[in-house]
């Protein structure tokens, strides 16, 4: 077998099948790469616009008109700051993308987290303050009144009413105190 491998190979019908089997090659490569250049549009893209503190609304209707698509991936409460601005956004802005590209978007949330109220009752004032605080809740009015535990605080409300702890209550909310002073005005 090996001897007539000699002569076939310096034979015309190898030439033909192996410079048919190279032209073959060279058209499945050169129609890939063609291709591939066609369905990946290289080379056209759009820079991305920066869509930081734009409202959502504002930002469909700029990313629509680039024909691209977002997905809001997180949202996250942002105090002071108003509820469905775009705060962050991937990819960044100025990056070349393609058309029909998903953008994804880091929002501010439209409602603030509900948070567990405290007990601040029989706490000391200071006490009270550091769990306000941790709870991301806001120290309102502080109505001192006499009475023998100076600088407990005697009462907790939000909007002019008692809550009890454990009651859920938006983050961000204000509550007021009564704190005592002592049994004369001159304590504290």
């Amino acid at each position: 077998m090996l001897k007539n491998l000699g002569p076939f190979l310096k034979s015309k019908t190898f030439f033909k099948h192996l410079a048919l089997a190279i032209l073959v090659v060279i058209l499945f490569f050169t129609g890939a790469v063609y291709y591939l250049s066609s369905y990946t549009r290289h080379g056209e893209y759009i820079t991305l616009p920066n869509l930081s503190k734009t409202t959502l609304a504002a930002t469909e209707k700029q990313l629509k008109s680039l024909d691209l698509k977002y997905i809001v991936i997180d949202s996250v409460y942002v105090e002071d700051s108003p509820p469905g601005l775009v705060f962050n956004q991937n990819p960044y802005a100025g990056a070349h993308v393609k058309k029909g590209r998903n953008i994804y978007l880091y929002v501010t949330s439209v409602l603030p987290p509900q948070v567990e109220m405290p007990k601040l009752v029989d706490q000391s004032f200071r006490q009270a303050k550091n769990l306000l605080d941790n709870a991301g809740l806001k120290i309102g009015k502080v109505t001192y009144k006499l009475d023998p535990a100076p600088g407990v605080v005697l009462k907790q409300t939000f909007k002019g009413k008692p809550i009890e702890a454990g009651t859920k209550i938006q983050k961000g909310s204000v509550i007021d105190l009564d704190v005592a002073k002592g049994v004369t005005d001159d304590t504290l």
